[in-house]
């Protein structure tokens, strides 16, 4: 095997176990945290409560929209309109997300990373009920809450091009998918 190959797949390995911050955020304290969402809007929390992948940052997107970038225990607060929404994350391919959000409403979903080809790929996982409130409630306090900043906002307008393509090229295959494999956030599972 060539070492320039080695190194790559030791990189590799290296961002999947350990865990790094993001230089496109900025850590919001604890006492400014987001608790409850904004009158007449949904809140939804978008959650890395692991290190696996911690390396690789993955992007958030609510339609075309960027809202943010997680790491490795990081979380993203989205005050988002009540309604009908496709959100997407980004890795080295995308994934999408179908939500209905009840406005007042608080909801909370696992951004999970997956091996990928070259670096991690990310899914969503939406806590529909499945996970018991307590369990939860640890994720939230083990992730610190992120905001995108400078850099990310600059990212993010620098590569619309990459993100679009991204877009174009995955999401056709999860409309594709049988209903059952659609992950969908529920608006009844806000509390």
């Amino acid at each position: 095997m060539h070492i320039k190959l080695k190194l790559m797949l030791v990189a590799s390995l290296l961002g999947f176990l350990g865990g790094c911050a993001s230089n496109h955020v900025v850590v919001i304290p604890f006492d400014q945290q987001t608790t409850a969402p904004e009158e007449g809007k949904a809140l939804v929390h978008f959650m890395r409560p692991t290190s696996f992948g911690g390396a690789i940052q993955s992007t958030i997107y609510d339609g075309d929209k960027y809202i943010g970038t997680v790491s490795a225990n990081t979380r993203v607060c989205y005050q988002s309109e009540p309604g009908n929404h496709m959100f997407m994350v980004v890795g080295e391919s995308a994934d999408f997300l179908k939500a209905d959000l009840l406005p007042n409403r608080t909801y909370y979903v696992n951004v999970q990373p997956r091996m990928g080809v070259w670096k991690a790929r990310f899914s969503f996982r939406p806590m529909n009920g499945q996970v018991a409130q307590e369990q939860i409630d640890k994720w939230v306090k083990a992730t610190k809450e992120v905001v995108p900043n400078e850099l990310g906002e600059a990212w993010a307008k620098d590569n619309h091009a990459s993100i679009k393509k991204k877009k174009e090229q995955f999401l056709p295959r999860w409309e594709e998918k049988e209903d059952r494999f659609k992950q969908v956030l529920l608006p009844e599972s806000g509390k």
